[in-house]
Parts: structure tokens; C-alpha cells; sequence
């Protein structure tokens, strides 16, 4: 009775049902006894409707287009083929230049940039000053520029 009062006002199959479970969802949540549980249900009915159409003309759902029908439409969130190579390549050729630096410039570059340490701990932990931290950042900042500049 209920999918049939719901289908008469609205365009969509699902969405009748779905007001009819919702509907006998708050007859079953009712805190009081009802005497006329089909009149009771039938004004839940009544007033699901005018719920969803004053929903439907605030938010005017009939400007919306279906996300259905313009699905396909869509650009794929995936990565290229072509700019998944590219990354890859990148990334090695980063590894490599990475592996050219001295072991102590690796570290300070890999501290500071990965790591997020301030020269001032690099230097601390690394029990080196300040200045030859920035020497080791500088020195390795332009090995990889030069590095990833290569085709």
C-alpha cells in the first residue's frame, strides 16, 4: 500500500521504496501506542512527502543533472601511461644523482628535505656548524638541479 501511494507521487521506483521503509521505520520508533496504525502511517506517508518536495524546491534538485548520466563524462583520476614512465624515470634518475653525492651530503640533504630538520639540528646531530651545513645543502641542491636538467 505504501510503495503504491509513494509511486503515485514520485518519479522513481527506489525512491518510493525507499519512503515506504522509511515510513514504517518511524511507525515501529513510535514512543506512543497507535490505535489506527494504517491512518498513523499514512499521515508518516503524507508528511515524508511534503518533506522531500519542500527539500527538493530549496534545493532545487530539479536543476541538478544525475551524476549517472555524466559519469562517463568524466576524467579518469588514473595516471597516464605515459606520465607513469615519466615519474618512474624521474625518480631513478633522482635516486641516482642522489647516490653520486658524498655520504655526508646525502645525509644532510636527506635530513633536511625528507626528515624536516632546521640546519641548526642538522648541524647539531651531525655535531658540524651551521655553515657547513648550508655548504653540504648548497653543494647538493645544484648536483641534482644539473642532475634532473639532463634529458
Amino acid at each position: 500500500m505504501l510503495v503504491r501511494y509513494f509511486r503515485r507521487h514520485l518519479q522513481h521506483e527506489a525512491d518510493a521504496e525507499d519512503l515506504a521503509q522509511e515510513a514504517l521505520m518511524r511507525l515501529v520508533r513510535s514512543p506512543t501506542q497507535v490505535d489506527h496504525a494504517e491512518a498513523y502511517v499514512v499521515r508518516i506517508a503524507a508528511n515524508l512527502l511534503r518533506d522531500r518536495f519542500r527539500r527538493e524546491r530549496s534545493h532545487h534538485t530539479g536543476l541538478h543533472d544525475p551524476l549517472d548520466d555524466t559519469l562517463h563524462e568524466l576524467p579518469s583520476e588514473e595516471p597516464a601511461t605515459d606520465d607513469v614512465y615519466a615519474s618512474r624515470e624521474r625518480l631513478e634518475r633522482l635516486l641516482s644523482a642522489l647516490d653520486e653525492l658524498s655520504p655526508r651530503c646525502r645525509q644532510v640533504f636527506l635530513l633536511q628535505r625528507y626528515e624536516g630538520m632546521t640546519y641548526t639540528a642538522i648541524a647539531r646531530q651531525l655535531q658540524v656548524s651551521v655553515s657547513a651545513v648550508e655548504k653540504h645543502m648548497m653543494r647538493a641542491l645544484l648536483h641534482l638541479q644539473a642532475r634532473l636538467a639532463e634529458p
